[in-house]
């Protein structure tokens, strides 16, 4: 894989990235597996990483297509049936980012995890409800609370006991205990292991936007879990239409939780068509399938903090470019391998 080792050797020698691990493959084959840092010895398929908004992935969505699945939510349920509220908001417009409110700080005296879903629905729209994408961590976070209904239990054991414990994603947890073994995604040497996302921090470090702390070795089978079309958890009727692009004519192009890959995305570099479908996390984090050609990338670091440190505050498009290189780099090196 030349052109991605390249492409690595010139990310660490910006400075935009401090600890990385890229893997890629199809089916049981493996292309790369590459792990590099500049501090640590002992990057390895359990190491942690803060996987940030990977959470509405890997917790929010998968619980919420559980549910649907079972029939006990429905996409057209409002809001109003788990908090009172007269706004139109539905299940629909949580899992495809149309509810009409983006990205909002959520820090504020008086909000709490209680009383979090109904301080969301106080806020203003950016846009009419249901009219446009509008990236939302305080939908998904709503989203969560009302998961957390359905289900009768917190957010954090629904996960474990429900999406962790069949798939075997042993290590893969919020609030992780063995914070010596997680990449830090904070400059505070005493944050490691603790969620970068200032909401979720904020409201306890579960929430349904992110939190999630997880390592190769788990996000593999999670990939897995993709590729099997929701199997064992979800129909695969249910979570193939999930997969589908529900915002035809939108901003972005999003399925029921999941990121859709159309021809406008730019972060997987070309390797994958449109169809395929994954997310990325604020702190470095993506995750995307494509089922036709069984193709899988996996990309956890610590880049977000890294141009912290370089530039002494965040650049994120440094960190999208990555993504960007990273994946047409594998995309070239499987070009020159023959396999697309």
């Amino acid at each position: 894989m030349r052109n991605l080792e390249c492409c690595i050797d010139r990310l660490f020698e910006n400075g935009t990235v401090g600890n990385l691990i890229v893997k890629a493959g199809r089916g049981d084959r493996v292309f790369c597996d590459i792990k590099k840092s500049v501090d640590r010895q002992d990057l390895t398929d359990k190491t942690l990483f803060d996987m940030a908004s990977v959470t509405k992935l890997m917790v929010t969505t998968p619980l919420a297509l559980m549910a649907l699945d079972k029939g006990v939510l429905r996409l057209e349920d409002s809001v109003s049936r788990f908090f009172p509220t007269e706004k139109p908001i539905t299940v629909r417009h949580l899992l495809t980012h149309t509810m009409g409110i983006g990205h909002k700080n959520l820090i504020a005296d008086g909000n709490t995890y209680d009383n979090i879903g109904e301080k969301i629905l106080e806020i203003p729209e950016d846009v009419e409800i249901g009219t446009d994408v509008r990236y939302s961590c305080p939908g998904f976070i709503l989203l969560g609370k009302i998961l957390e209904q359905v289900y009768g239990m917190g957010l954090d054991d629904c996960f474990a006991k429900l999406v962790a414990a069949p798939l075997g994603l042993t290590d893969t947890t919020f609030l992780p205990v063995n914070k010596d073994g997680a990449v830090n995604a904070n400059l505070d040497e005493g944050l490691r292991g603790v969620v970068n996302d200032y909401n979720c921090r904020f409201l306890g470090g579960v929430a349904g936007n992110a939190g999630l702390f997880s390592n190769l070795a788990d996000v593999t089978k999670y990939v897995r879990f993709m590729l099997d079309r929701g199997r064992p958890l979800v129909s695969e009727e249910i979570f193939m239409d999930a997969a589908q692009n529900k915002t035809a004519g939108m901003r972005e192009a999003r399925g029921l939780g999941f990121l859709y890959v159309d021809e406008r995305y730019r972060a997987t570099g070309g390797l994958f068509d449109a169809g395929a479908i994954g997310h990325c996390g604020h702190t470095g984090q993506s995750v995307f399938v494509d089922f036709r050609t069984g193709l899988y990338a996996i990309i956890l670091s610590d880049a977000t903090v890294s141009t912290v440190r370089k530039y002494g505050r965040e650049k994120y498009v440094e960190v999208v470019d990555m993504r960007e290189a990273l994946h047409a780099a594998i995309r070239a090196d499987l070009v020159e391998l023959g396999e697309i």
